[in-house]
């Protein structure tokens, strides 16, 4: 093995212990406290979750390190860096503020025929396709073309009649047989043709309603064919219907007539701009998705029924949102939360509710304010370190409280789900609480709001953390579903086992 492929993982090693031990310890200079002020607890260099209240070795056999209380009045959570170290890690920090966010919405969809132009032919009568002047789909065709002649004898009898009815001059008979003759699907310029020559035709012609281009052909020449068969069809490309699919969260962004770009594969130098023509009222419940039909101009017939295209939806912007760089925003999978660079080399991770995402920024809805600083590059290592010293959901739950929680204030309790209801709460039928006294009974309880009950539903057995509050009301800050075979066995064994003044649990975790 050459020297170099040796030394490059002992150079990676060694900056790890650098970094952690810059992250977990105080710096070797004039800040360090004096020497009656006592190490808080000795943690390992290599593992911030390896404390000891006194001085030794860690795992790996290093010297754990002091850690001292630097700030009495700085939150929980709160990191210090030393300048250096900062440097080091690339600490990079943006600013919070107000802009007016320009909401894109990116899409895609298939090109249709403008279904407003579709025509469909079929005959009224049973009779034989005689002559078919148009031969396969795609075919153009113009208004009043001829399309096929047809041989009914149904409309030839008809047309005996109406001129039997003329001899007679009966106005009563004439009638009828006229109206007959239009009930068949025989056109007005047919019915003044056979007045005049007094002849009647073996085929009648059918002609194009409108103009367009055959989008379907269901018959060929010789073909028996009956009223419920759909003969042809035709579109017009003049111009074109693209369904754009967009997520349910972008469902309120959507607006009738605002801009939208389209690119095509076949065409990527050219963009056309249309404009939305209709939201349609329903969900799409196979891929949760809202539909909006947008319709765009194809007067050089450039556009094809079938092809793929890009959307850009331009919805209205937000005025004065609070945003941050996106980069900025930590997702897990029950939160969203930033690390706050508070000055002089202090950090702190904190919650926030993240909202609309743009063009490199982030909507944020609450938890920040404007001219307060983030952390927008190597936030995540400064944030695994704040998470070590203070758990993110009690220190918020401290912040709006404002206020502990003692033993006896907070008890475990066993129950079921009886009902799921608004205002995130919920009724539940617990068992007896013994610390409070209390027995079995149903309630109808508050659920902290970062405590997820989404996931619950009627019957549900669970376990959950119940607390008192300083105003006497109740709250639930933890929820567990229980398992529903040993729920009843093991809810009465968790009852009775709690009064042993010791208990021995075997625990597994991350």
């Amino acid at each position: 093995m050459s020297i170099n492929k040796i030394a490059v993982p002992l150079m990676a090693f060694a900056l790890g212990i650098v970094v952690t031990f810059a992250l977990i310890s105080k710096p070797q200079d004039s800040s360090v406290p004096p020497s009656e002020d006592k190490p808080l607890y000795w943690v390992a260099p290599m593992d911030a979750n390896y404390r000891r209240d006194e001085p030794g070795l860690s795992p790996m056999g290093m010297d754990l390190v002091p850690v001292y209380k630097e700030n009495n009045n700085a939150k929980p959570g709160t990191v210090s860096i030393s300048p250096n170290i900062e440097n080091s890690l690339g600490v990079k920090i943006a600013s919070v503020h107000k802009k007016d966010m320009h909401r894109n919405i990116q899409s895609a969809g298939f090109l249709q025929y403008d279904e407003s132009s579709i025509q469909h032919y079929h005959v009224r009568v049973n009779g034989w396709l005689e002559k078919l002047y148009v031969d396969s789909v795609g075919d153009k065709v113009k208004k009043g073309q001829k399309l096929f002649d047809l041989y009914s004898p149904e409309l030839v009898y008809a047309q005996e009649e109406y001129l039997a009815a003329i001899n007679t001059k009966n106005k009563h008979l004439i009638q009828s047989a006229l109206l007959k003759l239009k009930a068949l699907g025989v056109s007005g310029k047919q019915i003044q043709l056979l007045e005049k020559h007094k002849k009647v035709r073996q085929t009648l012609s059918f002609y194009a309603a409108r103009s367009g281009y055959v989008s379907k052909l269901s018959v060929r020449q010789g073909m028996y064919i009956q009223p419920q068969l759909e003969i042809m069809a035709t579109g017009d490309l003049s111009s074109i219907w693209v369904t754009a699919e967009v997520f349910e969260r972008q469902a309120s962004w959507l607006e009738v007539h605002s801009p939208v770009e389209m690119t095509l594969a076949a065409f990527p130098e050219k963009k056309w701009l249309g404009k939305i023509d209709y939201i349609f009222p329903t969900l799409n419940n196979e891929n949760r998705t809202v539909q909006a039909r947008i319709v765009f101009n194809n007067a050089d017939l450039l556009l094809k029924p079938n092809m793929f295209a890009e959307l850009n939806i331009q919805a209205s912007s937000l005025k004065d949102a609070v945003v941050v760089p996106s980069e900025s925003v930590i997702y897990s999978s029950d939160m969203q939360r930033v690390v706050l660079a508070l000055g002089d080399g202090q950090f702190r991770s904190t919650r926030v509710i993240a909202g609309v995402e743009s063009m490199g920024f982030t909507q944020i809805l609450t938890g920040l304010k404007d001219g307060q600083h983030v952390v927008r590059s190597a936030q995540f290592l400064i944030d695994s370190e704040s998470s070590i010293h203070a758990d993110l959901s009690r220190m918020q739950s401290e912040e709006q409280d404002n206020s502990d929680v003692s033993d006896s204030q907070r008890v475990w309790v066993l129950g079921s789900v009886t009902n799921l209801q608004k205002g995130h709460s919920l009724e539940i039928q617990h068992e007896p609480i013994k610390e409070w006294q209390w027995p079995a009974m149903k309630m109808s309880l508050k659920v902290q709001q970062d405590v997820s009950i989404k996931d619950l539903q009627q019957g549900d057995n669970i376990g959950f953390c119940l607390d008192k509050l300083p105003d006497g009301q109740y709250l639930v800050t933890h929820i567990e579903k229980q398992d529903k075979d040993s729920s009843n066995s093991e809810a009465s064994m968790s009852n009775h086992e709690m009064e042993n003044d010791e208990m021995i649990m075997e625990m597994s975790h991350d």
